[in-house]
C-alpha cells in the first residue's frame, strides 16, 4: 500500500513498522519488570540478555521456516520472506530452555517472567502486522464487501486480513495487560487465543502460503502447536497445584 516514505529513504516500511516492534516489545518488558514488579536492573538486563537471544532466533526461526515451505513448494530455498509463526515458537522455546538453565536464580520463576512480558510480543506482533499492510503482503481473499481494499497491482480488491490479524492483536494486549486477574494464566490464554484466531484467519487469506496437508496451510499446522503448548502448560499447572496440595 505505502512500502516506502519516499524514494529517497533507505528504509522501507515495514522494515521501520518490525523496528518499531521490537522497541516497543523491549521498552514495554524493562517497564512492566522494573517499574511495575519491582525487579532490581541488574536483574532485569540478565533477562534482557537472553530475550536478546530470543529475538535472534526468532528472526532466523523465522527465515528459516518461510524458506522451508517454498522448497517444498518449487524446489527454491530462499531466505526471502519471514514468517511470525516460525520464529515466535522456537523464539520463546529457546528464552524458557536459556533461562532454564543459564539462569538459575529464575528456574522457579520462569512463567512468571513470561507471563509480564508477552503482552509486549503480541504489542510487538500488532505493529509488525501494520507494516505487512503497508507493505501489501499477507492479504485476504478477494471480495466485494465494504472491508475490501484494493492493493497497487492488483485488479480486484482483497480483505485487509493484516489489519483484522493488527486489531485482534491490540485487543488481546489490551485485555492482558490491564484485565488483572489474568495475570498468571497471561501465556496461556495468548497460546489459545492468537492460535485459534491465527488458525481461522487463514481460511481468509488469499496469498500463497503453501499446504501442509490438502486443506491445512503451515501456519494452520503451527496454530494447532500453540495449542498443544497451551495444553501442556496447563497440565504441568494442574500437576504442580496438585502436588502442593498433597503436602
Amino acid at each position: 500500500m505505502f512500502p516506502q516514505i519516499s524514494e529517497n529513504f533507505p528504509i522501507d516500511n515495514y522494515t521501520i513498522m518490525l523496528m518499531l516492534g521490537v522497541f516497543a516489545f523491549i521498552y514495554y518488558s524493562i517497564f512492566m519488570l522494573e517499574k511495575r514488579h519491582n525487579y532490581e536492573r541488574g536483574r532485569v538486563n540478565k533477562i534482557l540478555i537472553f530475550i536478546a537471544i530470543a529475538l535472534v532466533v526468532m528472526y532466523l526461526g523465522s527465515l528459516l521456516f518461510d524458506a522451508f515451505f517454498h522448497f517444498l513448494k518449487d524446489g527454491h530455498f530462499t531466505l526471502s520472506s519471514i514468517t511470525f509463526l516460525g520464529g515466535i515458537i522456537p523464539g520463546l522455546a529457546v528464552f524458557i530452555v536459556s533461562m532454564y538453565y543459564f539462569n538459575k536464580n529464575e528456574r522457579g520463576n520462569i512463567l512468571n517472567i513470561v507471563n509480564i512480558i508477552i503482552p509486549g510480543v503480541i504489542l510487538a506482533h500488532a505493529i509488525g502486522r501494520i507494516g505487512c499492510f503497508l507493505a501489501g503482503c499477507c492479504y485476504g481473499i478477494e471480495t466485494e464487501s465494504i472491508f475490501g481494499i484494493k492493493f497497487p497491482g492488483m485488479d480486484n480488491k482483497v480483505l485487509p486480513t493484516q489489519l483484522f490479524e493488527s486489531f485482534f492483536l491490540f485487543g488481546l494486549f489490551s485485555f492482558l495487560h490491564f484485565f488483572k486477574k489474568v495475570k498468571d494464566y497471561k501465556f496461556i490464554i495468548y497460546l489459545f487465543a492468537y492460535g485459534l484466531f491465527r488458525f481461522l484467519l487463514e481460511f481468509l487469506r488469499g496469498d500463497d502460503r503453501g499446504k501442509l496437508f490438502s486443506w491445512m496451510s503451515p501456519s494452520q499446522g503451527l496454530s494447532i502447536v500453540l495449542w498443544l503448548w497451551g495444553i501442556g502448560l496447563i497440565i504441568y499447572l494442574y500437576k504442580k497445584h496438585k502436588s502442593k496440595a498433597s503436602k
